[in-house]
């Protein structure tokens, strides 16, 4: 039996609380948050201890698991005491920090403890992310050549979602920290093992006062490519979140329409290279249907304006495509960690995406890039990360 304890009883905590309460292998044991009456009326439903401070919760239980999901600005505390306290596992929401001082605290924190720590980026479990991963990274498309990606959120999420704390919940944070640091960690998990070098960001401030209405940036790649990548949260939209992707490459495009907005439906399609055989796109369907990405080959189409003509020349490009289809549990990460945590093992059969489970490394490069997008719309001008590093 796993032992958890939960720091922050606001929406993410309490989806981690609920989540991990229905788990025979694991027990809620604790709930903290500096606000004890929403902390006892969480731990109620999940049959906790409830605190108002950390270092009380961790002086009467000693977890196996502590869950920070505190406001963006708040993960330092909890986080650094989790670790003082001789705590082995953390699952940390995102971002790491929302400023290089802390991110890097964290990071040290955890090299010289040894303690496993975790970074919620949930967005790595959705299978038509790990099928956008699969695609570039196998070369489907061709060398990656330049990206386009958009997430906003309706202009209730900063004026509204956390009821009277909002104003001071968002004025700590920023579309930057908030809404970035997910594409950031996207853009470095699908094109990996390239890694972001420079970028160049403008922000806007008229709307809100109290915090960055948005930013839209460049992001420069060693390898060449360029993602530019923009968030608001000051859209008066009918839906609360739109998320659009595309990717170009040097033989084929990739369009990934997550979350759609006004008059679009989600769909995820991938135009793949010429070079790409029938047997090889059946190989890869059947491989990405065993992550839970169920897509359509299409191997007949014509092109642009000509239902009967060829898409390109004599050859017809094959492509890969789904509509509407599920994004996926959004604690789906949350659980592969507790199997992780369980079974001894950093890649449990519950985790179905590339690579390791994320960890305090990718935080800290994801809070670097954050940092030098914020630095460069301040200063009007490129960025280049390693002179932050």
């Amino acid at each position: 039996m796993l032992w958890i304890s939960v720091v922050g009883a606001g929406i993410l905590g309490t989806a981690h609380a609920l989540a991990l309460s229905k788990r025979t292998d694991a027990a809620v044991v604790a709930i903290c948050d500096l606000r004890l009456d929403a902390a006892r009326a969480l731990a109620m439903q999940v049959g906790a201890q409830a605190f108002s401070s950390v270092d009380e919760m961790l002086s009467h239980h000693a977890p196996d698991l502590v869950v920070v999901a505190t406001p963006d600005a708040q993960h330092l505390q909890p986080t650094l005491c989790a670790i003082d306290s001789g705590v082995p596992n953390i699952l940390q929401e995102k971002p790491l920090a929302t400023n290089l001082t802390d991110a890097r605290a964290i990071h040290e924190a955890v090299e010289r403890s040894g303690v496993h720590l975790y970074v919620n980026y949930a967005n790595r479990t959705a299978p038509l992310d790990i099928a956008t991963c699969h695609t570039i990274r196998e070369g489907l498309i061709g060398p990656i050549v330049y990206g386009d990606i958009r997430l906003d959120d309706n202009i209730s999420v900063p004026t509204a979602l956390w009821g009277a704390r909002s104003r001071d919940w968002a004025g700590a944070s920023s579309p930057a920290h908030f809404l970035l640091s997910h594409v950031v960690d996207l853009v470095r998990w699908y094109l990996h093992p390239a890694e972001i070098t420079e970028v160049y960001a403008l922000k806007q401030q008229r709307v809100l006062g109290y915090t960055p209405d948005l930013y839209d940036a460049y992001l420069l790649l060693d390898t060449g490519a360029r993602v530019r990548i923009k968030a608001e949260w000051i859209r008066h939209m009918d839906e609360l979140v739109e998320f659009y992707l595309s990717f170009s490459g040097a033989e084929g495009t990739l369009i990934y329409n997550k979350l759609p907005g006004f008059g679009t439906r989600s769909g995820w399609r991938a135009n793949l290279s010429p070079t790409v055989t029938m047997e090889q796109l059946l190989a890869h369907q059947q491989l990405l249907a065993r992550s839970g990405a169920h897509l359509r080959g299409v191997v007949d189409r014509g092109a642009p304006g000509d239902p009967h003509g060829p898409a390109c020349g004599d050859r017809l490009p094959l492509a890969l495509e789904a509509y509407d289809h599920p994004i996926g549990d959004p604690m789906a990460l949350t659980h592969s960690v507790v199997d992780a945590i369980l079974a001894g093992d950093p890649h449990p059969e519950s985790w179905r995406g590339p690579g390791p489970l994320p960890n305090h490394v990718d935080g800290l490069k994801q809070s670097l890039t954050v940092a030098a997008i914020v630095l460069s719309a301040e200063k009007g001008q490129p960025v280049t990360l390693s002179d932050l590093a």
